[in-house]
């Protein structure tokens, strides 16, 4: 069954990371100004503008830097820096337990 998250409102907090591939600083730094223009609070996760060969951290910092925003109650929308193979390398080690229980919105 699906489950659909609340609908976004000003105020809302919109985490941002970078659970793939790199992303430049800049560019999350432009999206986060937007999204505060819109009225929304962002969070910038510890993967955001970092890199690590073609990936923007190691496996297991990538999936931590995921599993903070998955985890917490205040973040309404995770929005993905950029895509790729890295986010199934960690996929498997997500505990959704607590996104099931309080779905938020996925973006990227």
């Amino acid at each position: 069954m699906t489950k659909i998250p609340p609908y976004l409102k000003p105020g809302d907090l919109v985490g941002i990371t970078c659970a793939s591939s790199k992303m430049e600083i800049e560019a999350a730094q432009f999206a986060a100004r937007v999204l505060e223009s819109w009225g929304f609070r962002v969070r910038m996760g510890k993967t955001v503008g970092t890199s690590w060969n073609n990936f923007s951290a190691p496996d297991d910092q990538r999936r931590e830097d995921l599993q903070l925003l998955l985890d917490d109650p205040q973040v309404r929308a995770i929005l993905f820096g950029r895509g790729g193979y890295g986010m199934i390398r960690i996929l498997d080690d997500l505990d959704l337990k607590r996104f099931n229980d309080q779905p938020k919105w996925l973006a990227g």
